[in-house]
C-alpha cells in the first residue's frame, strides 16, 4: 500500500465530525434560547406590571428629558430612585409601540435570554462546548430570575450586564489583553447603569484575575489602573452630569432629602442598604424585609433557598474541583472570588428582596459548567459525580422543607442523581444517557419552579415557584432560619413593603411607615409596595385604588373640568399617581412626595404658587376604598404632611367628583 499523495482530498470523516459539533453546540445554543424564551415570556401579553415602574416606562417615553432623567410623572417634577439606566430600552419600547403590559415587561424577558445566552457563549471560551451549554441551561431555569424576567422590575438588564461583564472579563484574563480588561471595565459601569453599586461587587474577582495572569507586575497593575479608570468613568457619568445641572432645570432627585444624585446613588442605594439608619439624617434608607435576617445561612432561609439554593453547594463543590484539577488559575480566582462576593454581599445586606439575588445566576452556572467540563475532559469521574449528588442532595433538603410539588420533584431529581453517579462510574459514562441523567440530576427541580411561576405572575415582589400559595414555604428553611422580615427601619422615615409571600402575613399585607425625619413614627402612616397588584398604598391621603371603573370615572371627571392646568391633579405619593397616569396613558399628575412620600417636591411654597398660577387646581384626597387615613390627622414634618395639612384648611371638597377630591381653585 502506498502513502497517500498529498493531492488527494481531505479524508471526510474528520470533515463531518468538524461540521457534527458546531451543528451540536448551534442546536444545543438555539434550544436554550428558545426555553429561556418560553419561561419568561409566555403570556407576558397578559401580565400585571409594577405600576410605579410601569409609570416610569411611560412618562420616560414622553419626552427625551424625561427618558435621560428618568422621571416618574409626564411632567417631569421628580424621578425615580435610582439611575435610570435599566427603563432606558423598556421606555423605547412604549414609545415605539405605545404602553401595554407587553411592552414594559417583554425587553425584561428578552433580556434574560440574552443573558442565559451570553453565559453559555463565555463557559464555551472558559471550557468547551459541554461548560457552555450546561452553563446557559442554569442560568435559563434559575427560578429567581425567571420570575424576574417576567415582572417590570429592573433587575433582569443588570444580570444582562453581568454576563457580558463576564465575557469580556474571561477574555481579558485568557489574552492578558488591556483592550478586554478595559471592557470589562466598561461593562461593569454598563451594569452600574442598571443597579448601582452592586455591579461594583465584580471588581474584586476581576481585579484578582488579572493579577494571576503571567505578565510584569507593573503591566498588571497599570492595565487595572486603567481599567478601573474606564470603569468609574463609565460608571459614574450620569450621576456627574446630573449633578451639574441647576435643580431648576431638572426633575428633583427621587429619594434624597437634598435633591442630589451623589446622594440617591451612595446614600439610599448604598450605605442605607446595609444598615439600619434612624440615627441619621444624611440620607434616605431602604431595606425590603422580604429575605429575612444577615447571616451565613441567609440564602438557605424559607424565603431564598428554593428561588436560587438549589445550586450552591454544587457550585462550591465545582471551584474545589477547578482548584483540585489545577484548572486555568486566573479564571478559577475569577469564578471562585465572583461568587464568594455576591454570596457574602446578599449574605449581610440588611435587608433585600428575593430578587435581588437573580445576579448569582451567572456565577453560579459558570462554576458549575467549568468544573463539569473540566473534569470529563480530565477523564475524572469522581468530580462530576460529587457535583451532581449535591445537586441531588440540596433539591432534596429545599424540596422536603417546601412541601407541597416540591417533594415528588425533588424526589424524582434525586434518583436522576444516583442514576448518573451508577452510569458515570460505568463503561456508559460517556453515552447521552448519562449526559440526560447527569442534566436532569442538576436542574429538575428548579425547572420546575419556573415552569410553575409562569402560572403565578408577581410584578410587585417577583418569586418563583408559586410559593405564595404553598403551605410549606411559611416554615422553616433549608437553613433552620425562621422568617424575620422585621420593619425596615431608616433615616428620614423607612419604607414600609409588602409582606413575604408565606412568611408574617398575606402577599397584600404592607408595613405602615414613620413619615417623620429621623425614622420616627409621626405624620401620617403610608404602607408602600412599588405599585400594582400587591395592595392598595394605604397611604396618608393618597388615592385609593377602585380598580379600573373608579379609575376611568375620576378621570373622566378631571379631564372635563382640568382644563387650562398643568396638572390633572396633585396625589400623594408617586404610587398613587402611577395608576392614574397608566389609566389616562400618560395623563399629567403630580406625585407630592415622590416614591416614599417624604421627598420635599414639592415644597408648600411651591406648592402653593402652583396653585395661585392655576398649574394645579384638584388634589385627589383619601378614602375608604384604600384604606387611606385622614388628611387632617397628618403630621407637619415632612412638606407632604405640610401640604396635606394647608390643603385641608384652604381647599373644599367637590360632592360631585366620583372620589374624595378637593378643589383648590
Amino acid at each position: 500500500m502506498t502513502a497517500a499523495s498529498p493531492h488527494l482530498p481531505a479524508p471526510t470523516l474528520p470533515l463531518a465530525s468538524t461540521l457534527r459539533r458546531p451543528r451540536r453546540w448551534t442546536v444545543g445554543l438555539l434550544a436554550i434560547g428558545l426555553v429561556s424564551l418560553v419561561l419568561t415570556g409566555w403570556q407576558i401579553w397578559a401580565g400585571a406590571p409594577s405600576e410605579y415602574y410601569a409609570s416610569i416606562a411611560l412618562s420616560m417615553s414622553r419626552s427625551w428629558s424625561n427618558f435621560f432623567f428618568g422621571a416618574v410623572d409626564p411632567a417631569g417634577t421628580v424621578t425615580l430612585d435610582k439611575i435610570p439606566g435599566s427603563f432606558w430600552i423598556p421606555a423605547l419600547f412604549v414609545r415605539a409601540f405605545g404602553y401595554s403590559a407587553w411592552a414594559v415587561i417583554l425587553p425584561n424577558a428578552l433580556a434574560a435570554v440574552a443573558a442565559a445566552l451570553v453565559t453559555a457563549v463565555t463557559a464555551r471560551r472558559v471550557a468547551g462546548e459541554r461548560a457552555g451549554l450546561i452553563a446557559g441551561a442554569v442560568v435559563a431555569v434559575t427560578p429567581i430570575l425567571v420570575a424576574v424576567a417576567r415582572s417590570n422590575q429592573p433587575e433582569t438588564f443588570f444580570v444582562l450586564g453581568l454576563s457580558l461583564t463576564a465575557w469580556a472579563a474571561v477574555r481579558a484574563v485568557q489574552a492578558r489583553s488591556l483592550g478586554w480588561l478595559t471592557a470589562a471595565g466598561a461593562l461593569i459601569g454598563l451594569s452600574f447603569q442598571f443597579y448601582e453599586l452592586e455591579a461594583w461587587a465584580v471588581w474584586p474577582a476581576l481585579a484578582a484575575a488579572y493579577l494571576f495572569t503571567r505578565q510584569s507586575w507593573g503591566r498588571r497593575i497599570g492595565h487595572l489602573a486603567l481599567a478601573g479608570l474606564v470603569s468609574l468613568a463609565a460608571s459614574l457619568w450620569w450621576v456627574a452630569i446630573v449633578s451639574l445641572i441647576p435643580a431648576g432645570s431638572r426633575p428633583y432627585i427621587g429619594s434624597t432629602i437634598a435633591n442630589n444624585p451623589w446622594e440617591m446613588v451612595f446614600g439610599y442605594n448604598g450605605l442605607g442598604r446595609f444598615s439600619a439608619t434612624a440615627d441619621s439624617g444624611a440620607y434616605e434608607s431602604f431595606t425590603p424585609p422580604f429575605s429575612g435576617e444577615p447571616g451565613v445561612l441567609r440564602l438557605f432561609n424559607a424565603q431564598l433557598a428554593g428561588q436560587v439554593a438549589w445550586l450552591i453547594p454544587a457550585a462550591v463543590v465545582g471551584l474545589i474541583v477547578l482548584w483540585v484539577l489545577r484548572f486555568s488559575r486566573p479564571l478559577t480566582v475569577l469564578l471562585t472570588v465572583w461568587l464568594v462576593t455576591f454570596a457574602a454581599m446578599f449574605s449581610a445586606v440588611a435587608g433585600m428582596h428575593q430578587f435581588y439575588t437573580a445576579s448569582l445566576a451567572v456565577p453560579l452556572a459558570l462554576a458549575v459548567g467549568a468544573a463539569l467540563a473540566a473534569a470529563h475532559r480530565a477523564g475524572k469521574v469522581w468530580p462530576q459525580m460529587a457535583i451532581v449528588g449535591a445537586a441531588g442532595a440540596t433539591a432534596l433538603g429545599i424540596g422536603f422543607s417546601t412541601g407541597g410539588y416540591s417533594v415528588p420533584v425533588s424526589i424524582a431529581q434525586a434518583l436522576a442523581a444516583v442514576i448518573a453517579i451508577v452510569l458515570l462510574s460505568t463503561r456508559h459514562r460517556g453515552r447521552p444517557v448519562a449526559t440526560v441523567a447527569l442534566m436532569v440530576g442538576l436542574l429538575l427541580t428548579p425547572a420546575v419552579w419556573s415552569a410553575v411561576t409562569v402560572a403565578h405572575p408577581n410584578s410587585i415582589n417577583p418569586v418563583a415557584g408559586g410559593v405564595s400559595e404553598s403551605s410549606g414555604f411559611g416554615g422553616r428553611g433549608f437553613g433552620g432560619g425562621e422568617f424575620a422580615g422585621g420593619m425596615p427601619t431608616g433615616g428620614r422615615g423607612s419604607q414600609g413593603v409588602g409582606a413575604a409571600p408565606g412568611g408574617a402575613g398575606t402577599p397584600g399585607q404592607v408595613f405602615g411607615q414613620g413619615s417623620g425625619r429621623g425614622g420616627a413614627p409621626g405624620g401620617s402612616t403610608s404602607g408602600h409596595t412599588r405599585g400594582g397588584s400587591g395592595g392598595a398604598p394605604t397611604g396618608g391621603a393618597g388615592f385609593g385604588a377602585g380598580g379600573g371603573e373608579d379609575n376611568a370615572a375620576l378621570l373622566s371627571w378631571l379631564q372635563a373640568r382640568s382644563a387650562g392646568s398643568t396638572y390633572l391633579a396633585a396625589t400623594f405619593g408617586a404610587q398613587s399617581a402611577a395608576q392614574l397616569i397608566i389609566a389616562s396613558n400618560g395623563g399629567s399628575f403630580l406625585p407630592i412626595g415622590g416614591f416614599n412620600g417624604t421627598d420635599d417636591v414639592p415644597t408648600l411654597q411651591a406648592f402653593t404658587a402652583m396653585v395661585d398660577s392655576g398649574q394645579v387646581r384638584y388634589v385627589i384626597g383619601g378614602d375608604q376604598r384604600g384604606g387611606g387615613t385622614s388628611m387632617a390627622a397628618a403630621a407637619t414634618t415632612t412638606a407632604s404632611s405640610q401640604i396635606r395639612t394647608w390643603v385641608t384648611q384652604h381647599c373644599a371638597t367637590d360632592a360631585s367628583a366620583p372620589a374624595t377630591v378637593y378643589d383648590c381653585g
